[in-house]
C-alpha cells in the first residue's frame, strides 16, 4: 500500500469561518448540559472509529475529543470549573446536528469535524498536554489500592505531580501571552 500526504492551506477567510463557527457553538453551549455535550462528542468518536472508510487522519484528529472529555471527568486530574466551562464550551460544536459536511459522505464526512477538532486542540493545547502527562504519571504508577500506606503515598506524589505540571501549564501560558504582546505569535 503506498501512502501520499495531502496538504491544505487555510487562508484568513478560510480560518474566520471556522473560528466563526466555533464560537457560535460556544454560546450555544449554554443551552446544553454537560452530560449531552460529553455523551455527543464521544458518540463522535465512536462513529468515526468504527466506521474503515474514515480516513486515519481523520481519525487520529477526532481522537482529540475523547482526551477534552476524559480531562474533565477524570476525578484524579481535577481540572478548575473554568477549565471545565471553557472545554464543554469547545466540544459543544459536537452537539450540533448541522456540520458544513454531513457525516454520512464516506471519506469526507468528518473532515470538517477534524478541522474544528484542530482548532479546539489547539485552544486548549496547554491543558491537554499538562493531562495526558499526569495521566501518562499516573498509569505507569504501580498502583496497590488494598495497601493502604502505597495507596496514600500515591495519592500525595499524584497531587504533587499535579501541582507541579499545573505550574508548568501556567508557565507555557505566560510566555505564550509574552510572545502575543511582541507580535510573535498569531493566535486566534
Amino acid at each position: 500500500m503506498s501512502k501520499f500526504k495531502v496538504t491544505f492551506t487555510l487562508d484568513e477567510e478560510d480560518a474566520k469561518y471556522f473560528r466563526s463557527i466555533y464560537r457560535k457553538a460556544k454560546r450555544g453551549a449554554k443551552d446544553l448540559d454537560a452530560v449531552t455535550i460529553i455523551r455527543d462528542a464521544r458518540a463522535i468518536v465512536k462513529q468515526v472509529h468504527a466506521n474503515k472508510r474514515t480516513p486515519k487522519f481523520v481519525s487520529d484528529a477526532i481522537s482529540v475529543l475523547a482526551d477534552l472529555a476524559d480531562l474533565i471527568q477524570d476525578d484524579g486530574w481535577a481540572a478548575s470549573k473554568k477549565v471545565r466551562n471553557d472545554v464543554l464550551a469547545g466540544i459543544a460544536y459536537f452537539s450540533n446536528p448541522d456540520d458544513l459536511i454531513p457525516d454520512h459522505i464516506p471519506g469526507l464526512g468528518f473532515l470538517d469535524d477534524a478541522i474544528m477538532v484542530k482548532f479546539i486542540e489547539d485552544e486548549f493545547r496547554h491543558e491537554l498536554w499538562g493531562y495526558r502527562k499526569f495521566r501518562a504519571l499516573r498509569d505507569s504508577t504501580e498502583q496497590r489500592p488494598w495497601a493502604k500506606p502505597g495507596s496514600d503515598r500515591l495519592s500525595k506524589r499524584l497531587d504533587a505531580d499535579r501541582r507541579r505540571i499545573r505550574a508548568e501549564i501556567e508557565k507555557r501560558i505566560a510566555k505564550e501571552s509574552t510572545k502575543r504582546k511582541s507580535g510573535s505569535y498569531f493566535g486566534w
